[in-house]
């Protein structure tokens, strides 16, 4: 019997030893996850699975790194797995959960979150604390809250609670509820370091950039092989410099260096690359982008987010058909809602800049998605008009003025109308016959100009030359007539432009072609109208071939 005993106690203590050495594993893999080591968790996480098939926590946590990382199918197989494993533990169904809630399958969230809460025990909130943290990546803010109530109502003393709290109120815009929370965190467990990050990163909004960074700096002292202090360094002194444009370089060199120790500190995942990618789009380092982006595709062509960096970064190095071609694939391998309307500008400009006009489709959906980008395309307009590429500069200038707020929308307006009106005219007569759409189109583009800016005398002599081509040549209503004279009135409120020659030319256009108009129906009025236009111009030589042919 003793013998037998000590047996049992040997087993025991065995038992006891492993469960403790696994248990350290999984806290190590959690360590390695917040660190954003994602590579180092998955690698303890598999091989916990491969020591504990059974255990179903595991699977959970593995489920989680590959859920942030962006690998959803593998996230939804290992939950699967989970569940599979071990049938009791609960979180693998919330896991299960977030996948559904994720694709928007309401009904199969809650039947998993629902059994989730039916395994759980009395006393443990991780139910309801992953569940809440499942609505904030679904956005839906309002509900994460009210799970992450429940699960403080549960256990009060959790920090991990407050934390997502604190992510759930970011989320709702409701800033200082989130600082109270996280500060709440952080003092419950110092070990929540990204309670302290999220502190630091609310004190940058307020473009307390010196007391942010020391935020950051107060973590690293703690712990200097925390790789998320150095991000939100680097993000810092990029803020900052923009702030300050008289330091950008040097501030912009810092951001750099920390975002290089960053990745020292990662393991490099893939991730973390993506990190420093979309870090590098802002900084302006395409050289440093495309290396990058290049390095990434050799680790993981399947990832298409990758093909994304390479399309802005060719872009923005010259290369333009290699961005074409990269964005091209990154659209085609990705669900639509993940393509972001500065996906369509580059694709847009790309496409331009390789000869393919389809390029302004492109641009018309990075438009639609966000009319910002609408801005922007008065420079791409500019550029074709100035190369006499007059119905391509139209399109992209009915697109720049689609957002009413731009700054531009004014001098937008009157160069559309004025890139109709020269398209028009460099058509065969033939042509221009079925065209006449595009003469009013630039009358409405003139029209606006002189609605918005009623005193810029050329919207008025634009009008006055589109409606004189929109008149019936040998049946004239005097269309142009009331825009001449608008043109001629304007002008007369500003005599300094009389120095200038254009105006004077212009000037005499109109007093010829109203006189023009009037021969037919108002001799005096016609010869009142040519002898202004001898009087400000004596070189003129169609007013005086007018006259005569009226007898005088």
């Amino acid at each position: 019997m003793k013998v037998i005993k000590r047996a049992v106690q040997a087993g025991l203590v065995g038992v006891l030893t492993v469960t403790a050495v696994f248990a350290q594993n999984l806290a190590d893999a959690k360590k390695a996850f917040d660190a954003e080591q994602y590579q180092q968790a998955k690698t303890i996480l598999k091989k916990l699975i491969a020591a504990q098939p059974a255990a179903g926590e595991n699977y959970f946590f593995l489920g989680n790194v590959y859920l942030k990382t962006n690998y959803t199918d593998s996230a939804k197989a290992t939950y699967s797995k989970g569940v599979s494993s071990d049938a009791e533990y609960p979180l693998n169904y919330v896991g299960q959960g977030t996948i559904e809630l994720l694709a928007k399958n309401a009904a199969g969230a809650k039947t998993n979150f629902d059994k989730a809460i039916s395994l759980a025990k009395k006393k443990d909130n991780t139910p309801y604390l992953y569940m809440g943290k499942a609505y904030i990546l679904a956005k839906d803010y309002t509900t994460a809250i009210t799970h992450l109530e429940k699960a403080k109502s549960i256990n009060e003393k959790d920090g991990e609670v407050y934390l997502a709290l604190g992510d759930a109120y970011i989320g709702d815009k409701k800033n200082s509820e989130a600082y109270g929370a996280y500060r709440t965190a952080f003092d419950m467990d110092k070990n929540l370091l990204r309670a302290k990050i999220e502190l630091g990163k609310s004190v940058r909004r307020s473009k307390a950039f010196k007391e942010s960074a020391d935020e950051f700096n107060a973590i690293l002292a703690t712990n200097a092989n925390y790789a998320p202090a150095y991000r939100e360094l680097a993000e810092t002194y990029y803020e900052w410099a923009k702030d300050q444009p008289n330091e950008y370089n040097a501030k912009m060199k810092q951001a750099l260096e920390f975002y290089g120790k960053y990745m020292d500190n990662t393991d490099r995942s893939l991730d973390s690359r993506m990190r420093y990618a979309d870090f590098l789009i802002l900084a302006g380092e395409y050289k440093a982008l495309e290396q990058e982006a290049q390095q990434m595709a050799q680790l993981d062509k399947a990832n298409p987010r990758i093909y994304r960096y390479l399309g802005y970064a060719a872009f923005e190095n010259g290369h333009f058909e290699e961005s074409v071609k990269a964005l091209n694939d990154f659209m085609s391998k990705v669900e639509p809602e993940r393509v972001i309307g500065q996906d369509y500008y580059y694709l847009g400009r790309a496409k331009l800049k390789a000869n393919d006009t389809s390029g302004v489709s492109s641009l018309a959906k990075a438009v639609a998605i966000d009319s910002a980008y609408a801005e922007p395309l008065s420079e791409l307009a500019k550029e074709q008009f100035t190369g006499k590429n007059y119905e391509l500069a139209a399109k992209l200038y009915q697109l720049a003025t689609s957002n009413s707020a731009s700054k531009t929308v004014i001098y937008d307006h009157f160069y559309l109308g004025m890139a109709y009106y020269f398209d028009y005219a460099g058509k065969t007569p033939d042509v221009q016959k079925a065209s006449k759409d595009i003469l009013v189109k630039a009358d409405s583009a003139f029209s606006y100009v002189s609605q918005k800016s009623p005193t810029t005398p050329d919207s008025y002599l634009y009008r006055a030359r589109v409606n004189r081509l929109l008149d019936d040549e040998q049946n004239s209503k005097g269309l142009m007539v009331p825009f001449y004279e608008k043109y001629i009135a304007v002008l007369a409120e500003k005599p300094e432009a009389m120095a200038d020659a254009r105006y004077k030319k212009n000037l005499a256009e109109a007093y010829n072609n109203i006189g023009a108009y009037y021969m037919r129906t108002n001799q005096a009025k016609a010869k009142e109208y040519f002898n202004k236009t001898i009087a400000l111009d004596p070189t003129n030589t169609y007013a005086p071939e007018a006259l005569k042919s009226l007898g005088n």
